[in-house]
């Protein structure tokens, strides 16, 4: 039940980071929304949700403009196709399975600051141990979970429950790519800032959430932009290039065939729809039409 829990937390924890956690350039037409339309690729428009992977019951609750449309959607894309294979895959592999361990990659001092800080997870150290550097890193900037469920979940049980088509945008080879190629020396220059900053970070979060429920991405962008800035500048570089601008043309290209069929509804990260190199720009490059609706 331990690891099963912790498999939960983990996954939840790591799509949170592969969706807010990381900067991105935002206009003033894509400062505010949430759910937009996109027209011109069929007779029937699909649409595209930002979410933020959060438990928070003002999260997980639809607004009924977004619920309506999302009950009438034929098919349902996630980042992931997040069926029960993929969840205890994402979280086997943030551990090693040889005989390397976070001890005897990193100094005492932070290693023994990363097991105190993971026991608020209720992550021992038995497993802390054995978790990777970035797994460490990714979980320390996230906030403390209770349930496991977040939108992106809910929607894609949901989609399942109602018979809906579901799709993944990604592999969960692709997504745990991200981090698996990070040099190992940026896994452990982003643990010591996660640890460093863990304090301030979790109030950035909170602050994070609210701009979020107020539909707010450009002041998402900032707040993201600012608390990025003060980490190592690799990593924040890294990530902007990996985890956003490479992963919107590859889910650009892969919700090609939902859009074609018309009527999809379609969930990725908010901070991936923003700005020249965000997916409302890109599909805007394609002649489709975007619109705000929530």
């Amino acid at each position: 039940m331990l690891i099963f829990n912790t498999t939960r937390k983990l996954f939840h924890l790591l799509f949170l980071v592969l969706a807010l956690s990381l900067q991105a350039q935002a206009d003033s037409g894509q400062s505010r929304g949430l759910l937009w339309k996109i027209e011109g690729a069929s007779p029937r428009p699909s649409y595209l949700l930002g979410t933020m992977h959060s438990e928070d019951p003002r999260v997980l609750k639809l607004a009924p403009a977004v619920k309506t449309i999302f009950d009438r959607a034929d098919s349902f894309s996630a980042e992931l196709d997040m069926n029960m294979e993929n969840l205890l895959q994402s979280s086997q592999r943030m551990f090693y399975t040889d005989d390397t361990t976070l001890k005897s990659l990193i100094d005492a001092r932070l290693y023994q600051d990363s097991v105190t800080l993971l026991a608020k997870y209720g992550i021992p150290e038995m497993l802390v141990e054995r978790m990777k550097p970035w797994a460490v890193a990714t979980t320390l900037s996230m906030p403390k979970t209770e349930t496991g469920q977040f939108l992106d979940l809910v929607l894609f049980q949901q989609a399942q429950a109602t018979g809906k088509k579901v799709y993944g945008l990604e592999t969960i080879d692709e997504q745990l790519a991200v981090f698996e190629n990070m040099p190992l020396t940026q896994q452990i220059n982003m643990l010591r800032d996660a640890v460093r900053d863990y304090d301030a970070g979790q109030v950035m979060l909170a602050e994070l959430l609210e701009l979020y429920i107020q539909r707010d991405l450009e002041g998402v962008r900032e707040l993201s932009e600012r608390y990025m800035d003060k980490g190592d500048d690799g990593v924040a570089a890294y990530f902007q290039k990996i985890i956003i601008d490479d992963r919107n043309l590859r889910m650009l290209q892969r919700m090609q065939a939902r859009l074609k069929e018309g009527n999809a509804f379609i969930a990725v990260g908010a901070l991936h729809l923003t700005g020249e190199k965000g997916l409302l720009r890109l599909l805007e490059k394609q002649g489709l039409k975007v619109s705000p609706i929530y």
